[in-house]
């Protein structure tokens, strides 16, 4: 169970260089982490109600490795749920 403005890190590591298809299995990966479901309820943040909290996603750092072999690119995000103001 996290808790809200609890930052997560994780890495979305890909073949081939495509920053909006990191962001989007960014986006996924943070939502499954914390738990949101079809309704949009966030079950795995403690205190948090879907009409008043956001899950955030940060690019942070992008690295590319490679050579005769190939490449591989690396992205780095931090997510967090956050209450908004009412």
């Amino acid at each position: 169970m996290y808790k809200i403005g609890e930052k997560i890190n994780f890495d979305i590591n890909r073949q081939e260089s495509n920053f909006d298809r990191a962001c989007e299995s960014a986006n996924h990966m943070a939502c499954a982490r914390f738990g949101v479901d079809e309704c949009g309820h966030l079950n795995n943040i403690e205190g948090a109600e879907r009409c008043n909290s956001s899950v955030v996603v940060e690019f942070v750092s992008y690295r590319a490795y490679g050579g005769m072999g190939g490449w591989t690119y690396y992205y780095h995000f931090q997510a967090w749920v956050e209450k908004n103001e009412e």
